[in-house]
Parts: C-alpha cells; sequence; structure tokens
C-alpha cells in the first residue's frame, strides 16, 4: 500500500512540474492553469526594500516576488506566474507619513506591478504602476539603471480615460497635474 501511495505522488509531482515554464515563455504557447515560474532567479535581484530621497522626502519600495493567478473574466486561458509586487511608503521631510502602503502589503491591489521589458528602451525593464485613488490614472515606472543595488526609476504617465467624476479635478486643473506623490525620476539603493 505504501509503495502504491509513493507512485501515486511521484506521477502527481512529476504532472505538476510538467505544467511549469520558463518565466519568458509566452503565455499563449502554454496550457490553461500552467505556472511560468521564475526557474532561473531572473526576479530576485529586484526584491527587497528600496530607498531614495527626493524633495526633501525619503521614497521606499518594497518589492516582493509572488506567484499570481491571471484570469481575466471571459478569457479562456487562465495561467500562473512569478512577478514582482510593489508598494511604496512616502516620509515627508518633517517626518510626517504622507503614503504608507507597505504596512498593509498585499497582492491584492498593488501598486507596483512587473518586471516586464521596456517599449523605450530594450535595454530597460519596466514596472506598470497604478497609484490608489487616481481615477484610473496610470504610468510606468522604467528602470534605466541597474547596478544589483541601485536603480533609477523614470515615472511616465500612460494615457488614460477622462473621468468627469474624478476627485482630484479641481487639482488637476489647479496643479496640472494629479497628486501622484511621485517623482519624475529617483534613484533607489537596496537596503
Amino acid at each position: 500500500m505504501r509503495n502504491v501511495i509513493l507512485i501515486i505522488l511521484t506521477i502527481f509531482s512529476f504532472c505538476l512540474k510538467a505544467q511549469e515554464y520558463p518565466l519568458n515563455t509566452n503565455p499563449s504557447d502554454i496550457p490553461n492553469n500552467a505556472y511560468l515560474k521564475d526557474m532561473n532567479n531572473e526576479l530576485d535581484k529586484y526584491v527587497g526594500l528600496w530607498k531614495g530621497n527626493w524633495d526633501g522626502k525619503t521614497l521606499y519600495v518594497q518589492l516582493k516576488k509572488m506567484k499570481y493567478y491571471f484570469s481575466i473574466p471571459g478569457d479562456n486561458h487562465p495561467y500562473y506566474s512569478d512577478v514582482i509586487f510593489g508598494e511604496r511608503k512616502i516620509i515627508a521631510s518633517n517626518g510626517t507619513i504622507e503614503i504608507d502602503r507597505i504596512t498593509n502589503f498585499g497582492d491584492q491591489g498593488a501598486e507596483i506591478r512587473g518586471v516586464l521589458p521596456s517599449t523605450k528602451n530594450s535595454n530597460w525593464k519596466r514596472f506598470h504602476f497604478s497609484p490608489k485613488n487616481m481615477c484610473g490614472k496610470w504610468g510606468v515606472l522604467d528602470i534605466t539603471s541597474f547596478t544589483g543595488t541601485q536603480m533609477t526609476l523614470h515615472f511616465e504617465y500612460m494615457p488614460s480615460i477622462y473621468k468627469e467624476d474624478c476627485i482630484h479635478n479641481a487639482y488637476v486643473t489647479q496643479h496640472g497635474d494629479f497628486p501622484i506623490n511621485f517623482p519624475k525620476d529617483i534613484v533607489l539603493t537596496k537596503q
């Protein structure tokens, strides 16, 4: 009986492994519910707490590698993939915490997701950045330089729709920008 159980577990384990593919595999080339796994630890270099300063503020960005289930309503090709999720914490020069999404970090609704190839430069990598409560306004964070202990991020808005009922419309009219609270360019150092 024990041998039968071991054989069943071995077959089950083999079947699960057979559903794993390298991270850079095109999702359309894998079966449903397969797993794009970071087999070569390509994402590990981004994982950790990163810190930088701009305009007297301190920015912390916490990045984690997580297994995520991609399933779009109406899509018939769901799959799992290792991805980087990130959150930020911003502390003003007087010590006031302006934003803290790191304390309650989770994969649901993370503001930062990636790492993807950049469309601006083939040597860059990119995160998608969807700050909360910004009426669907989103952008990208291009990693324009990376040494392992330092990375330079460049923030850029992506085209989005205008929402008549956005709570920030008066602010945008007065200041010409959304209150995103993220620098256009920043060098972050791994802590």
